[in-house]
């Protein structure tokens, strides 16, 4: 008899591993309709140390979501974030698309599922973030085979910054945001 990844992650993981695969059951349907019914979500420590998060699309079988297991300490909220997240990679993957934070198609899935996710738009621009500007060429002399102008990059201030682009949906949330209540999770 077959047994559900569900089912193993709360054998594995109790309330957490319950937790994280309605969340996906939910999420799916509104946001990622082309998404397997279930994916096998692990709760650990994930690889590099620093992300609360990891979507692997290498797998044989199709994508695998690996979760931090401190994160469902912060919040349910915290955790539908970071399960949204990857989801959105998982996403990317299975439609054949680039699943990096730095592509067009990163880009484009957060501008469209941001107001279901945040209620509000956010319009994130790949590149936006700087700008080409003429600027005089210190080494321009009368005469000289120097241009007159060269053009340099600047910081655009009020554009969306790539850091919070690979970061969302977290890093759109206002201050003191709410991230709900913790959920237990047992950690190995």
């Amino acid at each position: 008899m077959p047994v559900s990844y569900r089912a193993a992650a709360a054998a594995l993981w109790g309330e957490a591993g319950v937790y994280a695969h309605e969340a996906y059951a939910d999420f799916r349907p509104r946001l990622y309709r082309q998404l397997p019914r279930q994916v096998p979500i692990v709760i650990g420590i994930v690889a590099y140390g620093h992300c609360a998060g990891l979507t692997r699309c290498d797998w044989r079988h199709g994508p695998r979501i690996s979760l931090f297991s401190s994160a469902f300490g912060r919040g349910d909220r915290y955790v539908d974030d970071l399960l949204v997240h990857e989801m959105l990679h998982a996403w990317l993957f299975v439609t054949g698309r680039d699943t990096g934070h730095n592509s067009d198609d990163w880009y484009e899935g957060i501008r469209s599922r941001s107001l279901a996710v945040l209620g509000r738009e956010v319009d994130a621009r790949r590149g936006a973030a700087r700008r080409s500007v003429r600027v005089p060429n210190p080494a321009y002399k009368p005469g000289g085979d120097e241009p007159k102008t060269i053009v340099r990059k600047e910081a655009v201030d009020d554009a969306v910054q790539h850091g919070e682009v690979a970061r969302w949906p977290h890093s759109f949330r206002p201050d003191g945001y709410d991230w709900g209540e913790p959920i237990e999770c047992p950690s190995y």
